[in-house]
């Protein structure tokens, strides 16, 4: 997939424009996983200025950080933001 077609790569474009070089201070994950070993499970939520913008769980931590970076993507969206 290119670089820009990345979720997180996307949402962080999409956030460029109201942030600047300070997107980050805007964002925060929260990640986390559950399950044996041979079954875990990954859960990531993301926060634009503490509000939930996305949730999603996955079998690794970097596609549910995917996929909640896709949820806040289309949030934003559909708010007008990008």
């Amino acid at each position: 997939m290119p670089d820009n077609d990345h979720p997180r790569t996307r949402l962080n474009n999409a956030l460029q424009p109201k942030y600047g070089a300070t997107v980050q201070d805007h964002v925060r994950w929260e990640v986390y996983s559950q399950g044996p070993l041979n079954a875990t499970t990954w859960y990531a939520t993301i926060y634009i200025d503490d509000l939930n913008y996305g949730h999603a769980s996955a079998s690794t931590r970097s596609a549910a950080q995917d996929a909640a970076a896709q949820q806040a993507y289309e949030t934003l969206k559909g708010e007008g933001s990008t």
